[in-house]
């Protein structure tokens, strides 16, 4: 057998009678047959291999030209495209239609949104939605794994500001041990590792007025100062500067001893029966004169008012003036912050 030629202006082969059997060509091919049919049972257009209609079929088209493939599809071609839709104002879908879950991913066609779900239905329990802007919005928070999220891409300039202070309870983020285990640190872990020692307050107070002690027994200079602690768990640096002078009509020697005080309880002394702050010689008239300068570190335990003070007294019978020629004493008290 050889070609067979239709000609003419409307050529048509019809194959069948309108009855109910299958009609098909088949292609007898040296290793392969492959056939076009119709499959009458089922009004199913058919392409399958073999030759036998129904068995191994490729693609399917019902009558409602709903096409079914029961292969790969590949398409080929420099720059390949699959449309789905015909510009009409209707939701186009993909749907994977699994053993125990579907999922889709289609066109919302009444918000003009991409979306890819659960389920088979368009537009119900959505995981992923991306409008005409490009904005995704996520049904869920997105788990990304460890490491993935560079430090260039968090942007945090458009961050609300907090609008008060930092306080212990504070959350920061952090590299554990440079890991790249990411953990949350409390701001007052932080600032135990950056050791405190930060100044909260200073104050300072000066006073002129010449005080005289000609006892043995211990009196106030006359200068105090008094500061209030933000918390009882700070350190108070104080700094007297005490200019004072010590008279003796004769004699060998002109000693005195002090003691610091916060209110009532000493916090340093130096004891005047065996001083040897001051100045020795013969018998004879004695004057000395110097610049007391102490520094005292305080543990207070309190945020009540403290008041700091230097007492002094004579070793042996004299007289000593704190605020001597009314010079001024200066006394300066730092809060520090504890660690």
């Amino acid at each position: 057998m050889g070609t067979i030629e239709i000609d003419g202006s409307t050529p048509k082969l019809t194959i069948g009678n309108a009855t109910a059997e299958d009609a098909t060509i088949l292609f007898d091919g040296n290793a392969q047959d492959f056939y076009i049919a119709l499959d009458d049972s089922a009004d199913d257009l058919l392409i399958g291999l073999g030759s036998t209609v129904g068995t191994t079929p490729a693609i399917s088209i019902d009558e409602n030209l709903a096409i079914k493939t029961y292969g790969d599809i590949t398409m080929t071609g420099t720059t390949p495209t699959l449309t789905i839709g015909d510009a009409g104002a209707e939701d186009t879908a993909i749907v994977f239609d699994g053993n125990a879950q579907d999922y889709y991913v289609g066109l919302d066609d009444s918000a003009d949104t991409l979306v890819l779900g659960l389920g088979s239905t368009l537009g119900t329990t959505p995981a992923i939605t991306i409008n005409s802007s490009q904005v995704a919005t996520f049904a869920q928070a997105p788990v990304f794994p460890d490491g993935s999220i560079a430090v260039a891409d968090l942007d945090i300039d458009g961050a609300t500001d907090v609008g008060a202070a930092i306080v212990d309870a504070d959350l920061f983020i952090m590299d554990d041990g440079a890991g790249g285990t990411n953990r949350k640190v409390t701001a007052s872990r932080i600032k135990t590792y950056t050791g405190g020692g930060k100044i909260k307050q200073v104050v300072g107070s000066s006073y002129t007025t010449a005080n005289a002690n000609s006892g043995t027994s211990y009196a106030d200079s006359g200068a105090t100062l008094d500061i209030t602690p933000t918390t009882n768990t700070n350190k108070i640096l104080v700094h007297f500067s005490i200019p004072i002078s010590l008279y003796r009509s004769s004699g060998s020697s002109c000693r005195y001893g002090y003691k610091v005080l916060r209110e009532s309880t000493v916090i340093a002394t130096g004891a005047a029966t065996t001083s040897d702050y001051g100045m020795l010689g013969s018998s004879a008239e004695m004057v000395f004169g110097t610049v007391f300068n102490y520094t005292v570190y305080d543990e207070p335990d309190s945020t009540s008012e403290q008041t700091y003070k230097v007492q002094f007294a004579n070793n042996e019978s004299g007289s000593l003036t704190a605020q001597s020629g009314s010079n001024s004493t200066n006394i300066t008290a730092l809060e520090v912050e504890s660690t």
